[in-house]
């Protein structure tokens, strides 16, 4: 400690030296701009004959002045004015005002007169500075009134008060100049107490100017000070301290713009009582945040006592000065000398007790230092006399030792954050492996746990009562979402330590939704919730990791379907840009808008009864959104509580370049799995024994993916199987109805009929033992792997296909089909000499299978819409521009659309001139079009009229969509274009977006004419 102290003795010891030092040098520098030797006027008179007068010093016109007590004369009066006496000039007047009587005691009033000589050849402009005259003056110079300041008076009513200070330019008249200042004063010391500066002009100014510079540097310190400290306040850090240390920077801009050259008043123009009280106010706030704000910075070290007692005795004192006037405020100075004092006492009291616990305590010791140099040195000026020019850079100091104090303090939490931070990391990554270990370690139990109450539920040897049963049946249901988290567990701390590895790849999203949707129908519970897929048949592929997409999917789907009752949950895609944008979309609960801000954090789940009661770590949604941001997409959500969520994420397309690296990638790998096949094909032949089967097995291998199927195919052609291929459930299902099967292999993904639902159909009319399937999925989670043998699967296999793994199953599923059929053949010759009628069954279940296959023909208005979608699709993918009969094409298709729907109520014009043939922007006509009819015409019950006019002008070709529907109001027309409008961003996304791309290619847009209940006329131009 005795160190410390000493160290830092020696810091303040130095800090005050050089304060010393710069304002001793300062004082030096200031004596270049006074005359070395130093004039005085003897009886009223100042001899500046021979005087040779400089550009950049002045002299004091100090001395004895004549001064007239209680009268006002004037210089050219022809009678010689009596009763003057000499006062020394700078001085109060008060000894001039011993014998008079008749007046108040506080005001009085007078003449002070000075005659300047001057050489005769005198041609310089001459000037002087009267910085305070209290409290009304006016200045005469040879008989002319040159400058005045207030209104001074013979009686205290027509006394009007302004105590400011002003320069005055002189013109010497026969080498002399006579100097006339009338002076009243109602308040306090009266008469010139302050020295007058007088030289040339340009002196003069010069010297002003450098005051007024000086103030106004001090004044943009403090300014900036406390905008930063305001700033940092309101940017998070909520120490009351700053917003202190910000009133106390504008407490000193006050006492900057209020003292010395009385800049506020020279701006502004005040009454005298104001100025005194605003001057006196300010000071008072200056020393009342003082305490407050070393309270904040330090808390530990003051009673709140003491500090509330200092902060009412100083609201009083400013009470006080509102209400009595000037005059009381200057006589009872004394209580501002209180109050300071105070401020003081307590302010070291709590610097005092902080000294021994607090590191950065000397940056405030050194701040109260400059003050406190810069507080003596100003008493020391008033009680010697002397005059000065603003110093600023004490308080200056003392600024920048307060902003160190916050630096330090702020780097002090910096490095403390730093080490919390990695001390945090160390923690994370502790319990990061915790959780590993913990999910791998509760796997082997759960799965006992699983199994056995699986068990129990199966055993037909002792049947459970039906509530034990439904007790159990929530018991698996637990374990098995206890599953889940397990692996959100591990996947989180993958994705934390980047060992997640995409293997992207085209992929078809309708398969895709399909296989997603058939594995959450087990998630549903009862639960009456339809899902819906809306995505079309052409939409492109995307380009991504198929096992990562698919648990995307699954997460969203699952999510929706916790938060939702009874509705609908639905799966759509569109492109954009490049991407395909995926929505899954509910009507379940919905979030808050607060919540929406935290939902993808990890552990984050929305605060909502239902939410709470769903169970989880709130995973989900975190794995998502960092595995999409993995594929280089983004997931985000849209939420109204009460009404249903929606979450949208993107996946980029797959690019020709892709594909052809695919290709590459799937030739090459191709190769591989063939050699693969025939290494196992002459392993399993030299170390199995023979199969006994009599005939080749036949399978079917379904994938929507053609070189998926042959890569399967080349992998099972051999002696031992007749392999056929499908592209489609549909085509698996008619192969099936044509040719007798023993296995069928099938990929889970698989676009309109998932291999799920495949499999269930095919258990509709076949057994797990009248025809295996082999179900191949990207992903072997447990929902993956119990939606698959819920609906029938008798095995799977993982991808990407181990051909030793293929081979093996399906030599096992094969030789087992095969052998159950040669027991069926067995058992059907015993029984066909038994029982004939079963021919009659058989025919009947065949009939009954035929009947799943019997489709219909689209209609003509699904046919519009998908043209209509299917064009769409290509716009996004175009060039720029477009012909026109592509954009009419997708406008009829639409209009014919809406025409089945809205009937008579929508009546459509066409007006085109013939032979039209050039190209415009795509989607460029439709959506004004559909505009037209939307906000138009289908706002009012009796619909109305669109008509599109295309004409050839001979610049350009004028397209227009006119409706007569209701209108646009003006103020809603000038706001149209802008970003939002009413609070909905896109209520007029579709127009910003045409006006911006036709003034991008024709830098023109579009014309609007539009009036209430007239209808409106959209225009645009295409030039030649």
């Amino acid at each position: 400690m005795k160190t410390v102290a000493w160290k830092w003795t020696k810091m303040i010891v130095v800090a005050l030296l050089v304060v010393t030092a710069v304002r001793l040098l300062w004082m030096s520098f200031l004596t270049t701009f006074d005359y070395a030797e130093k004039p005085v006027a003897v009886q009223g008179v100042l001899d500046l004959r021979g005087w040779e007068f400089s550009e950049y010093q002045t002299l004091r016109l100090d001395g004895e002045w004549e001064f007239f007590p209680s009268q006002f004369i004037e210089g050219n009066g022809l009678k010689k004015p009596e009763g003057q006496t000499y006062l020394q000039v700078p001085n109060k007047w008060d000894e001039a005002f011993v014998h008079e009587q008749g007046l108040s005691d506080s005001f009085h009033f007078g003449t002070y007169r000075l005659r300047i000589l001057l050489d005769p050849e005198q041609e310089q402009t001459l000037g002087f500075r009267i910085n305070e005259l209290r409290t009304a003056s006016t200045v005469y110079a040879n008989g002319k009134l040159v400058a005045q300041a207030g209104q001074p008076a013979t009686s205290n009513i027509e006394h009007q008060a302004r105590n400011i200070p002003y320069t005055v330019k002189l013109t010497p008249q026969q080498g002399q100049v006579e100097l006339l200042i009338h002076v009243s004063n109602d308040a306090g010391a009266g008469g010139i107490t302050k020295p007058i500066r007088f030289g040339t002009i340009e002196a003069v100014q010069m010297r002003t100017i450098l005051s007024i510079s000086l103030q106004l540097l001090l004044l943009v310190v403090f300014l900036i000070h406390s905008l930063y400290a305001l700033l940092l306040y309101f940017l998070g850090a909520r120490n009351k301290g700053l917003v202190y240390f910000s009133l106390v920077m504008v407490c000193g801009i006050f006492t900057v713009v209020t003292a010395d050259d009385k800049l506020l008043f020279v701006w502004l123009q005040f009454d005298y009582d104001w100025t005194v009280k605003l001057t006196y106010l300010v000071y008072v706030g200056a020393v009342a945040f003082i305490p407050p704000l070393f309270h904040h910075l330090l808390p530990a070290y003051l009673n709140r006592r003491i500090l509330q007692g200092f902060s009412g005795l100083c609201s009083l004192y400013a009470i006080f000065i509102l209400l009595v006037p000037a005059g009381t405020i200057l006589a009872m100075i004394r209580m501002l000398s209180i109050v300071l004092l105070l401020s003081v006492i307590i302010s070291a009291y709590i610097l005092w007790k902080a000294i021994r616990d607090k590191e950065d305590i000397i940056f405030l010791l050194l701040a109260c230092l400059f003050v406190g140099v810069n507080v003596i040195w100003t008493i020391a000026y008033s009680i010697l006399g002397w005059e000065f020019i603003h110093y600023p850079f004490n308080l200056i100091f003392a600024v920048l030792a307060f902003a160190a104090y916050w630096f330090r303090r702020f780097f002090r939490a910096t490095t403390e954050t730093k080490h919390l931070a990695e001390k945090l990391q160390q923690e994370d990554k502790r319990k990061d492996e915790f959780l590993v270990n913990t999910s791998h370690e509760l796997r082997n139990p759960l799965h006992g746990i699983i199994n056995i109450t699986q068990a129990i539920i199966e055993d037909t040897n002792n049947p459970l009562h039906e509530e034990h049963k439904k007790r159990l049946d929530i018991l698996l249901h637990v374990s098995r979402r206890l599953t889940l988290m397990l692996d959100d567990l591990l996947d989180v701390t993958r994705l934390k330590e980047n060992s997640i590895r995409l293997h992207e790849k085209k992929l078809n999203l309708q398969s895709i939704f399909a296989g997603v949707f058939d594995m959450a129908k087990l998630m549903l519970d009862g639960k009456p919730i339809a899902l819906q897929v809306e995505i079309d048949d052409s939409f492109p592929a995307v380009r991504g990791d198929e096992n990562r997409l698919i648990q995307i999917l699954f997460n969203l789907v699952h999510n929706a379907i916790k938060f939702t009752d009874e509705g609908t949950i639905t799966i759509r895609a569109t492109t954009s840009n490049g991407f395909a944008q995926i929505q899954v979309e509910d009507t379940g609960v919905g979030v808050e808008e607060k919540a929406l801000q935290t939902i993808f954090q990890p552990y984050e789940q929305a605060e909502l009864n239902a939410i709470r009661a769903s169970g989880g770590f709130g995973l989900g949604l975190h794995i998502s959104k960092q595995l999409v941001e993995l594929h280089g997409g983004t997931l985000s959500v849209q939420s109204t509580l009460g009404k249903g969520s929606a979450f949208t994420f993107t996946l980029p397309l797959a690019s020709d370049s892709v594909l052809i690296e695919e290709n590459s990638a799937q030739t090459w790998m191709q190769t591989s799995l063939e050699m693969a096949a025939a290494t196992t094909d002459r392993i399993i032949t030299s170390t199995e024994t023979v199969s006994s089967m009599n005939r080749r097995a036949r399978i079917i291998v379904v994938d929507d993916d053609s070189i998926n199927l042959n890569i399967l195919s080349k992998m099972l052609e051999s002696d031992q199987y007749e392999v056929s291929t499908a592209t489609s459930a549909q085509q698996a299902l008619s192969i099936l109805e044509r040719n007798p099967v023993d296995l069928v292999i099938s990929d889970v993904m698989m676009p309109h009929v998932s291999g799920y639902e495949l499999t269930r159909i095919i258990r509709e009319r076949f057994s797990v033992l009248e025809l295996p399937v082999l179900l191949l999925t990207a992903r072997s989670r447990s929902e993956d792997i119990i939606a698959g043998f819920q609906a029938g699967a008798n095995d799977y296999v993982k991808k990407p296909v181990d051909a030793w793994e293929l081979k093996a199953r399906v030599k096992a599923l094969t030789e087992f089909k095969i052998s159950f059929d040669e027991r069926l053949r067995m058992e059907g010759a015993w029984l066909q000499s038994q029982i004939e009628p079963h021919f009659l069954f058989n025919a009947l279940n065949s009939i009954a299978a035929l009947g799943l296959q019997d489709f219909t023909k689209m209609q003509t208005l699904l046919e519009e819409f998908s043209n209509y979608l299917r064009l769409s699709f290509d716009f996004h993918n175009s060039e720029p521009v477009i012909s026109l009969h592509d954009e009419l094409d997708l406008v009829r298709s639409y209009l014919y659309i809406e025409k089945q729907r809205f009937g008579d109520r929508l009546q459509v014009e066409w007006d085109l001139d013939p032979d039209l043939d050039f190209c415009l922007p795509p989607l460029s006509i439709q959506p004004l079009v559909e505009n037209a009819i939307k906000h138009g015409l289908m706002q009012r019950t009796s619909g109305g009229t669109v008509w599109i006019h295309i004409k050839d002008n001979e610049e350009y070709f004028e397209i227009s969509i006119q409706d007569d529907g209701e209108g646009i109001a003006e103020e809603d027309l000038n706001q149209l274009f802008s970003q939002t409008r009413h609070g909905k961003k896109r209520a007029s996304v579709g127009l910003r977006n045409i006006e911006r791309r036709l003034r991008q290619l024709y830098n023109q847009g579009l014309t609007i004419n539009s009036s209430p209940e007239q209808g409106t006329i959209v225009t645009f131009g295409i030039p030649k």
